[in-house]
C-alpha cells in the first residue's frame, strides 16, 4: 500500500481532527476574557487565576458534581430514596429532577486528569463543555459527507459547532446541559441513517443498537430526548410511505415475499427503527424507569403549549422575564449587516449562523429534489484518472486567454446506481425537510429552540456546498466564470470582518483575478471550490470569534469574596435572600440554603422577595426576609386554606409582617375577620418566635434587573399586572470642566436612539448640585428630578424633593472628586433596595450591615 492509498483512507481523520481543532479553539478563546479590559480581567478571576463561570446555572452543575463525587449522590441527602437538594428553595428544598449526564462525565473527566496531575474540579468543569461540545463536528461531518463530499461534510461540521445558539452556549467557562443537546441526537440520527443504508442485516443491527445507545445517553443528558425519538419515528414512516406509495422507488409488492418476516427484513429503514426502539427504550426504561418514558410523552404534548408559562397567574408568573421563551422573530434587519449575513441571535435566521447559512439550508433541500430526477442517463461526476496525451495537454495549458476545454470522461450511470442515489436523496430530503419542520414549529415556542433548528439547517447548508462545489468541478470550465465565482466568495469571505466596502469589492477582484489568470483548470477549479466552502463558513466563524472574544465572566470578586465571608462567617442555617439569578452562585460558594434560585424561580416568592426590595416600609421588608427565611410558602399557603384568594391573602400579609406578632393578631382578626385560631395558624409562619438567620444581598446587577423585580414586586392582584420601574446608571462620565469657579462633570445614563439621558454634576466651594439632562443633536434640556439625592463620602448632603410632577429621581454619590449618578423612576426614590444599597441603609433600624464588597453589601434582617 502507496502514501497515497495510506493517505487517502487517512483523510477523514485528519479533517476531524481539524474541525475540532478549529471550533475547539474558538471556544477556547473565552478563557481569554476579551470581554473585560486589561485592567480589571484580575477580578473577574479566583484565586488560581481562572475566570469565573460565565453564568450561573454552571455553579448548580458544579455544586451537584461535587456533591456525586464527594458524597455518591448528586444531590445533599435522600428523602424517600430520590436525591434531595437541602440548598434550593429552602426550606424544604427540592428533589434534584436533573439529568445525570454532564455530572457522570464530568466525574469521570475529574478522576482522569488527577491521574496524571492535581486538577481542581473547577478547571475540568471550565472545560469540559467546550470540549464535548466540539465533537458535533464528528456526526454532522460524517453525516453530510455520506451523501456529498468532503467539502460538503467539511461546511456542516463547521455550521453545526458554530451556530451561534449553540455556540454561545458551549463555550469555554459555560458549564451546563447544552453541550449535549446537539451532539447526542445527532449521533442517534447519524447512526440510524447509517443502519438504514447498510449493506447487509448484521450491520443495520450494529448501526441500529449504537443509535439506541445514544438516544439512552440522550436520556440522560436533556429531558428533550422525546422530541427526537417522536422526530425519528415520524422520518421513517414518512420515508417509508413516500418511497413505497407515492414516488414507488421499491415497488416490490408484499405478496412476492415467502413469508413476512422476509418482507419486514427488506424493509431496512422499518427494521433500524425497530432496533432503535426495541433497544433503546428498553434500556432508557432499565435506566431512568418506563414511567419516565410516559411522561416524557405527556411533557412533549404540552411543549405545544409553553407559551402559556408566561401567562398571568395569581402571582405573577416570573417565566415572562426569562428571554428563553420569548417567540423569535424569523429575521432580524440590523443595522449593517448585523441581521442579514453575520450571525446574530436576535431571530431565526441569525440563530442559525446568518442569512446565507439560511439560504444555503434551503438550498440543500431543493438540491436533494433535483437529485431525484436522476435517470439512467446521468453522468457521474467521477472524473477519469486517465492522463491525457501530451499534445493534448500542451493545448489545454496553452498560455491563450480561452484554453480549449478538455471533455471530462465521464461514466453513465446503471438503472441499480440510479436508484441508489435516488433512494439515499429522499431519505435524507424527508429527514431533513421533517427536522426543519419540527424544529421550526418549535422555536416559535421559545427561543431556546432555535438552536435544534440550526440542526438540520446547517446539515442541508453542507449538502448544498458538496454539491454546488461538484458543480464547479464538472461543469465550470470558463475561466472568467470561474474568475467571477471566486470574486463573489471572496467578497463573502471578507465581509463578515467588518471591512469597508472598498476594501471588500477589492479583495473580491483580487481572488477573482487571481483565479483567472491560473492557468491550470483542475488547479483553478480547485481553487474556487476552496473559495466557496470559506464564502459559507467565514461569518458563522466570524460571528463565533466575537461570541468567544466578548465573554464576560458572571459573577466577579466582589460577589465571590461576599460569598465566602458568609462561608467563613455565618452559621450554616444562615439562610441567603435576593433576587433568584445569583442564587445558584450563593448556594455552591456560601455553602448556605437560598430563599429561590435559577431552578425554582417560578413562585410566589418572585412576588414577595420584590415587593420586600421596591417597598419604603423597613420593617414590611425585614418581615418578608424572615418569613421566607423560616417557614417559605407556608404562611400565604395556610392563608390561602382561609381565604381562598391569594391576592386577598397577599393583602393581609403585606398588612402584618410589618408589625409585631400581637398587632398582626388583632389585625386579622378585626379587619379580615379570621378567627383567633386561624390567625395563630398563619402566625406560627409569618411571625416565627425563632427565626432562621438570614442574609440579604444587595448587589450592584440588580440595578438593571430592577425593571422586572419591581415589576413583580408591584404586582396588582385585581388587574394581574405590575409596574415596571427602572434605575438607570451613568453608562459614562466627561472629564471634569471649569465654569464661572464651578466645576462641571457631565455623565450620559442611557439612551433611546438619537436621544440622550443624563445628568450634570456642578461642584462648587459651597455646595454640589446637579439636574437630569435630556438631549437629541447636541440639544440638551434641563429637567428638574422629583427628589435630588446626593451622597459625598459617607455623607447625605441631600435628599429633598426638587419638583413634585417629575417622574423621575436622581441620586449622585461622589467621591474624591469623581461622580457616579443614577437616574431612576420615582417609584424607588423611597425603596429598601435605594436605601441599603445606594445610601448605605440611611435613616433605617430593620437592617444591620454586616458586610461589603465592591459592588455587594450584605445586610441582616434584625
Amino acid at each position: 500500500m502507496n502514501f497515497k492509498d495510506n493517505l487517502s483512507k487517512l483523510k477523514p481523520v485528519i479533517i476531524i481532527l481539524l474541525l475540532f481543532s478549529v471550533v475547539f479553539v474558538l471556544r477556547a478563546e473565552a478563557y481569554n476574557i476579551s470581554g473585560v479590559p486589561d485592567e480589571s480581567k484580575d477580578f473577574y478571576k479566583d484565586d488560581t487565576g481562572l475566570p469565573y463561570f460565565s453564568e450561573m446555572d454552571s455553579y448548580y452543575n458544579y455544586r451537584l458534581t461535587e456533591n456525586f463525587i464527594e458524597n455518591g449522590i448528586i444531590g445533599d441527602t435522600t428523602k424517600n430514596g430520590e436525591a434531595w437538594d437541602l440548598h434550593s428553595y429552602y426550606p424544604p428544598g427540592r428533589e434534584v429532577a436533573y439529568p445525570p449526564l454532564i455530572i457522570y462525565f464530568t466525574a469521570a473527566f475529574y478522576y482522569l486528569a488527577n491521574i496524571f496531575a492535581t486538577v481542581p474540579l473547577t478547571v475540568v468543569a471550565f472545560w469540559t463543555g467546550s470540549l464535548i461540545a466540539s465533537l458535533c463536528v464528528i456526526p454532522a461531518y460524517f453525516l453530510v459527507r455520506k451523501i456529498s463530499n468532503d467539502y460538503g461534510g467539511i461546511a456542516a461540521g463547521i455550521l453545526v459547532a458554530t451556530a451561534p445558539t449553540y455556540f454561545s452556549h458551549t463555550f469555554a467557562g459555560f458549564f451546563d446541559t447544552d453541550m449535549f443537546t446537539i451532539l447526542l441526537p445527532l449521533l442517534v440520527i447519524w447512526f440510524l441513517v447509517e443502519s438504514i443504508l447498510a449493506p447487509n442485516l448484521k450491520k443495520q443491527v450494529i448501526f441500529g443498537v449504537l443509535s439506541a445507545l445514544s438516544l439512552l445517553l440522550f436520556s440522560l443528558a436533556w429531558v428533550g430526548y422525546i422530541f427526537y425519538l417522536v422526530l425519528v419515528v415520524i422520518f421513517v414512516i414518512a420515508y417509508f410511505l413516500i418511497s413505497r406509495y407515492i414516488i414507488k422507488i421499491n415497488q416490490k409488492a408484499i405478496s412476492e415475499y415467502p413469508d413476512k418476516l422476509k418482507w419486514f427484513l427488506d424493509q431496512k429503514e422499518l427494521v433500524s427503527l425497530a432496533t432503535l426502539l426495541i433497544v433503546g427504550v428498553f434500556m432508557v426504561g432499565i435506566f431512568n424507569g418506563f414511567s419516565s418514558i410516559i411522561n416524557s410523552l405527556l411533557e412533549l404534548a404540552g411543549a405545544t403549549q409553553i407559551q402559556t408559562l408566561v401567562q398571568s397567574t395569581a402571582y405573577p408568573n416570573i417565566y415572562v422575564s426569562v428571554s428563553e421563551l420569548q417567540v423569535p422573530s424569523f429575521i432580524t434587519l440590523a443595522g449593517g449587516a448585523g441581521g442579514v449575513l453575520l450571525p446574530n441571535q436576535a431571530s431565526m435566521v441569525g440563530g442559525v449562523g446568518g442569512l446565507l447559512v439560511f439560504l444555503c439550508g434551503i438550498g440543500g433541500l431543493v438540491t436533494l429534489i433535483l437529485k431525484m430526477r436522476m435517470n439512467s442517463s446521468s453522468r457521474s461526476a467521477k472524473k477519469s484518472k486517465k492522463k491525457l496525451p501530451k499534445s493534448k495537454r500542451k493545448n489545454r495549458y496553452s498560455e491563450n486567454k480561452e484554453e480549449v476545454p478538455v471533455k471530462k470522461d465521464t461514466v453513465a450511470l446503471s438503472p441499480q446506481q440510479v436508484l441508489k442515489v435516488k433512494r439515499e436523496s429522499l431519505l435524507y430530503l424527508v429527514l431533513l425537510s421533517i427536522w426543519v419542520l419540527m424544529t421550526a414549529y418549535a422555536s416559535t415556542k421559545g427561543f431556546r429552540f432555535v438552536a435544534e433548528f440550526s440542526v438540520p439547517i446547517a446539515l442541508s447548508a453542507g449538502i448544498f456546498v458538496g454539491y454546488a462545489v461538484e458543480y464547479i468541478r464538472d461543469n465550470l470550465t470558463s475561466s472568467s466564470t470561474l474568475a467571477l465565482v471566486a470574486f463573489i466568495a471572496g467578497a463573502l469571505i471578507a465581509f463578515p470582518l467588518g471591512l469597508n466596502a472598498i476594501i471588500i469589492l477589492v479583495i473580491g477582484l483580487i481572488l477573482g483575478g487571481v483565479v483567472y489568470l491560473v492557468k491550470k483548470p483542475n488547479l483553478r477549479a480547485t481553487i474556487v471550490m476552496i473559495l466557496v466552502l470559506l464564502a459559507v463558513i467565514s461569518a458563522p466563524i466570524a460571528g463565533a470569534y466575537v461570541i468567544a472574544s466578548s465573554v464576560v465572566p458572571g459573577t466577579d470578586d466582589g460577589m465571590f469574596n461576599s460569598m465566602e465571608w458568609i462561608n467563613n462567617n455565618t452559621s450554616e442555617n444562615t439562610v441567603i435572600t435576593s433576587w433568584w439569578d445569583f442564587g445558584h452562585l450563593f448556594a455552591a460558594v456560601a455553602e448556605r440554603p437560598v430563599t429561590f434560585d435559577g431552578g425554582s424561580q417560578n413562585s410566589p416568592r418572585a412576588y414577595w422577595v420584590g415587593k420586600a426590595m421596591l417597598t419604603s416600609n423597613e420593617t414590611l421588608s425585614a418581615g418578608i426576609f424572615k418569613m421566607l427565611a423560616s417557614s417559605g410558602d407556608d404562611a400565604y399557603l395556610t392563608l390561602d386554606n382561609y381565604t381562598n384568594d391569594s391576592g386577598k391573602s397577599a393583602e393581609i400579609l403585606t398588612q402584618t409582617l410589618g408589625v409585631d406578632r400581637e398587632s398582626a393578631l388583632e389585625i386579622m382578626t378585626t379587619e379580615y375577620n379570621l378567627t383567633v385560631e386561624q390567625s395563630r395558624d398563619v402566625l406560627q409562619y409569618s411571625h416565627p418566635e425563632n427565626p432562621s438567620p438570614s442574609v440579604f444581598v444587595a448587589s450592584a446587577d440588580m440595578l438593571g434587573k430592577s425593571g422586572w423585580w419591581a415589576y413583580f414586586g408591584s404586582w396588582d392582584f385585581n388587574k394581574n399586572e405590575g409596574t415596571r420601574s427602572s434605575y438607570f446608571p451613568a453608562m459614562a462620565t466627561s472629564q471634569p470642566q471649569q465654569v464661572n469657579n464651578t466645576t462641571v462633570i457631565q455623565t450620559l445614563n442611557t439612551m433611546a436612539g438619537d436621544t440622550m439621558v443624563g445628568v450634570i454634576v456642578q461642584e462648587s466651594a459651597d455646595e454640589v448640585n446637579a439636574t437630569i439632562a435630556v438631549g437629541e443633536n447636541e440639544t440638551f434640556q434641563a429637567i428638574n428630578p422629583h427628589k435630588l439625592i446626593i451622597i459625598q463620602g459617607n455623607q447625605i448632603l441631600k435628599n429633598e424633593i426638587v419638583d413634585s410632577e417629575s417622574e423621575l429621581s436622581l441620586v449622585v454619590i461622589g467621591e474624591k472628586g469623581s461622580y457616579t449618578t443614577i437616574i431612576m423612576d420615582k417609584a424607588l426614590e423611597d425603596s429598601m433596595f435605594t436605601k441599603l444599597f445606594l445610601m448605605g441603609g440611611f435613616n433605617q433600624t430593620s437592617f444591620e450591615f454586616i458586610h461589603q464588597e465592591p459592588g455587594v453589601v450584605l445586610w441582616r434582617p434584625v
